[in-house]
């Protein structure tokens, strides 16, 4: 018989011997006893094959040794305390244990100090209890374990549950790491992760708790140091993104003993990864720790210019996910355009383009008109397609609210041809101004056409809008041309078209967090429910109405309250569409959005069905 224990750790030339025995015995009697963990838990994958090959044969038989099943640990609780304790403290003592007979024993030995556990009504303090004693059991074994293995372990406590075998054996370091780490598994406080591959999780319950519970915030923090380095040492720039994020995540909770140099370069990867994979808000949350970090740096110019780069990036994002109206998107942009600094100067036109699309979707019309005057002499001087697609935007845009149509399509549509081409050469402008800019005036220029009675021209661009974000696209330029197909399919009174794109475009914004856009899309979409006749599609456009208004966000503010308007009269809510039609002429009046009472919008339409022509009149300029 040859008996080889904890074959897991085998080389592959051992294993390679292992295999030739169990195939070329030359009819000579030979039993071997291998003991070791499951393959799926095996510290090195590449040697699965080999030890496959060697159990796979027909004389092969494998036990897996397991802890106490439920029924065993009800024998020894009626052997302990006698028959008929409560089922809820065994499974308590079931779970709390892991099946292990030591902890199982010594928390009956405790509890049956403290109280008679067939004690009627006295369960539910039994069950806390049972908390209780498995932590001073745990505390008890952890007192009696030699040092190193008490170190492994409270780093194992401090990081998980995200540890693997690699990382934790060169964090502890030195020639006896594995040893450790097996002898930790031993004592039954680490276990193979069946889930995953070379990881290890804490096997009792309230380890972590009891282990970290010991440390200081300081040797926390020198625990995630450590690990973070091991973690970095064999993660290359480019590789797998969730090794950069776990990085990263360790370095962040080091942040106080680690350099910021060292810190903000994983939390800067971690954004990129996350830009490329699409996860707003995942990036969002990594620029706002990397803003914090710059902020430790020395005040050094290269320190200043990240720094406002990372300010401008952040408020970037956050526009995208609440709306460029969200105060805290305003804030992180507007740090971002602090003067007299390199690169990013007052003159930059990728700053004054974020500025001027804040203003414009907070309906301030008049600030982001002096911005696109700015633009447009930036573009004069220097001929920059950042500057001269903005500058043509936001006039574009502040003549199609005061209703100037024919104006706003003569900026609109040459800024469309320009992006056209640009995207042609490969020259779109990338860095902050990242939103495709066809997409943001074409969705105009569909309006405007539709509005001027040129639906035919309408109807095409449509058409080409969808085709163009349907495959590739940034899923924010995707729920833009979407929520423009639904606003003109409501505008037509195609309730199934209204309905399938505010659908697509709520899921894809759901999807990738995009708050503002959910928001802005399940407005037609309510629409588009109500005339299918189901109720709830009023009461989701009146939560959207509110969640835009606590970002601040105006913009086709009359617009929507003319949906909503059709919406409650068509439901048979005559006085509410009389008070919300109130209220979108008076938002008109206010800041002026003359498009919102075109002779051509259903809306209008209902204004003077309901309140009468000179409703509009009043307000509309001569």
């Amino acid at each position: 018989m040859l008996l080889l224990e904890d074959v897991h750790w085998a080389d592959a030339a051992s294993l390679d011997l292992l295999r030739l025995l169990t195939t070329r015995r030359q009819g000579h009697p030979l039993s071997i006893v291998l003991t070791g963990w499951d393959l799926e838990a095996w510290p090195d994958a590449s040697r699965f094959r080999v030890m496959t090959e060697v159990l796979k044969g027909p004389a092969a038989e494998i036990l897996r040794l397991a802890g106490l099943a439920r029924p065993d640990v009800a024998t020894l609780v009626d052997a302990h305390a006698g028959p008929g304790v409560d089922e809820r403290i065994i499974d308590a003592l079931h779970r709390q244990s892991t099946g292990s007979p030591y902890f199982v024993i010594q928390m009956l030995s405790l509890l049956c100090d403290a109280r008679d556990l067939r004690e009627p009504g006295a369960t539910d303090e039994i069950l806390g209890l049972i908390v209780t004693c498995a932590r001073t059991v745990l505390r008890q074994e952890f007192a009696m374990l030699p040092e190193p293995v008490l170190r492994l372990l409270r780093l194992c406590a401090v990081v998980a549950p995200d540890f693997d075998l690699d990382a934790v054996c060169r964090a502890v370091g030195g020639s006896s790491a594995i040893a450790i780490v097996e002898s930790a598994v031993r004592y039954g406080l680490l276990a193979p992760d069946r889930q995953r591959t070379g990881r290890l999780r804490l096997a009792p319950p309230q380890a972590q708790e009891v282990l970290a519970g010991e440390l200081t915030e300081e040797e926390c923090q020198r625990l995630h140091a450590r690990y973070a380095d091991a973690l970095s040492a064999h993660v290359q720039i480019g590789g797998d993104p969730q090794e950069t994020a776990r990085v990263a995540r360790h370095a962040w909770l080091a942040k106080d003993v680690m350099p910021s140099e060292r810190v903000l370069p994983w939390l800067l990867r971690a954004a990129e990864n996350a830009e490329l994979r699409l996860a707003s808000e995942e990036r969002e949350l990594w620029l706002r720790r990397a803003v914090g970090m710059a902020g430790s740096l020395p005040d050094a110019t290269t320190a200043r210019d990240l720094k406002q780069r990372l300010h401008l990036e952040l408020g970037h994002v956050l526009g995208q996910v609440h709306g460029f109206g969200d105060a805290e998107a305003e804030a992180e942009i507007t740090r971002g355009h602090t003067p007299h600094t390199t690169p990013h100067t007052p003159d930059d036109p990728a700053v004054l383009s974020l500025l001027a699309t804040s203003l414009l979707v907070r309906g301030r019309y008049d600030e982001s008109q002096q911005l696109s005057i700015l633009l447009r002499n930036i573009a004069e001087r220097t001929d920059g397609p950042t500057a001269r697609l903005g500058a043509a935007y936001g006039e574009g845009m502040t003549l199609f609210v005061r209703g100037h149509l024919s104006d706003a399509l003569k900026e609109l549509e040459p800024g469309a041809e320009l992006a056209e081409r640009l995207a042609c050469e490969g020259r779109l402008p990338d860095g902050t101004y990242r939103s495709d800019p066809r997409v943001s005036f074409r969705c105009y220029c569909i309006l405007a056409h539709w509005l001027l009675n040129d639906c035919a021209t309408a109807a095409e661009q449509r058409r080409r809008l969808l085709r163009l974000t349907q495959h590739g696209s940034k899923p924010w330029d995707r729920v833009q041309a979407l929520y423009v197909d639904a606003i003109v399919a409501a505008w037509e009174g195609d309730v199934e078209t209204a309905r399938a794109s505010g659908t697509e475009g709520v899921g894809l914004a759901v999807e990738h967090g995009l708050h503002y856009w959910k928001a802005m899309l399940r407005l037609p979409l309510g629409w588009a429910l109500t005339y299918t006749g189901r109720r709830e599609g009023i009461s989701d456009m009146k939560n959207s109405l509110a969640e835009l208004r606590q970002s601040r966000t105006n913009i086709r503010l009359p617009l929507h309250l003319g949906l909503l308007a059709q919406a409650q009269h068509h439901a048979g809510q005559r006085e509410d569409a009389v008070d919300t039609l109130r209220t979108m002429v008076a938002v008109v009046e206010h800041r002026r959005e003359y498009v919102y009472l075109h002779s051509a919008l259903p809306a209008t339409h209902l204004l003077h069905e309901l309140l009468g022509p000179e409703s509009a009149e009043t307000v509309l300029p001569e």
